[in-house]
């Protein structure tokens, strides 16, 4: 929808909910996370003056910020989105701003995805925090594409992570990215990702089970991971692909890796066999409950 802002026109913003993208975090996993809720007050944001502008208009960040010095947010509302596919005023570069608290307090951080479609410089995910009335610029990472923001308490610890989720492939996988803000650093930390679109989050358990599935050629895998000083450390990993990737062979393999101790931040290879028979299906296809 094409939106045109006149100069001096202020703009009424409504309070909208949408469903929030917690992918397969179950109810009694996530109580303490709800709806994302777009929450935008009409006296808190003024867009900066223009003759006329479209989705294409590159618009400016700073003023974005700066119009919302005193924007309200109560821990429960999530996250709460002003530009990006999550707002009414979408803006097709992917330019993305968006505010949120991580813990039940009186800290504000803003996460801003500049512009997602500039062809001479490499993104990046901002990162500020409010302090003294103005917007602090803390962390700056570069970044692959990203679609939206959400947030989720890997751990059920009561500090509450960011996760990045990038534009899907022809296969429906996507990047997800996750980062923490250290209180002791004062700034955000990047604790790692993976590349897949199916995956569940056992805060409970402090980790995350992730499956990926692609084209044809490509290997299926899955991967457990938990989430140790901020970082996402894989524990073990199987992965069943074709010895041969072309269309006249239909010969798999299955190998499997694990980091037991959790001290590295990748996976050592146990084993690389011949994927045949019923005691290696049942491990593939239990993977995840028997471990």
């Amino acid at each position: 929808m094409k939106i045109a802002l006149k100069i001096g026109i202020l703009l009424l913003f409504a309070v909208v909910s949408c469903k929030s993208n917690k992918s397969n975090l179950t109810k009694s996993e996530s109580n303490s996370i709800s709806s994302t809720t777009i929450v935008v007050n009409a006296d808190t944001i003024t867009y900066q003056k223009v003759q006329e502008a479209d989705k294409e208009k590159v618009i400016n960040i700073d003023s974005v910020l700066k119009a919302n010095i005193n924007i309200k947010i109560d821990y429960q509302d999530s996250l709460v989105y002003v530009l990006g596919n999550r707002e009414f005023y979408d803006t097709a570069n992917g330019q993305t701003v968006t505010f949120t608290k991580l813990k039940d307090n009186n800290e504000l951080f803003a996460v801003v995805y500049p512009n997602t479609f500039d062809d001479e410089n490499q993104p990046n995910v901002l990162f500020y925090a409010l302090k003294n009335e103005e917007w602090v610029l803390v962390s700056k990472f570069d970044s692959s594409e990203v679609n939206f923001f959400e947030i989720v308490d890997i751990n059920n610890d009561g500090v509450r992570e960011i996760q990045s989720i990038g534009y899907p492939n022809m296969n429906g996988n996507y990047w997800n990215n996750f980062y923490s803000f250290s209180k002791e650093e004062n700034k955000f930390i990047a604790g790692g990702g993976f590349f897949s679109s199916m995956y569940e989050f056992k805060p409970q358990l402090n980790r995350i089970e992730v499956e990926y599935g692609g084209s044809w050629y490509m290997p299926n895998t899955k991967t457990i991971y938990y989430w140790k000083n901020q970082k996402l450390i894989p524990f073990k990993e199987v992965e069943v692909g074709l010895k041969i990737a072309d269309m006249k062979n239909d010969d798999y393999y299955i190998k499997y890796s694990e980091n037991l101790t959790l001290e590295k931040d990748s996976v050592e290879l146990v084993y690389k066999k011949s994927f045949r028979g019923k005691k290696l299906n049942q491990f593939y296809d239990n993977f995840f409950e028997n471990n």
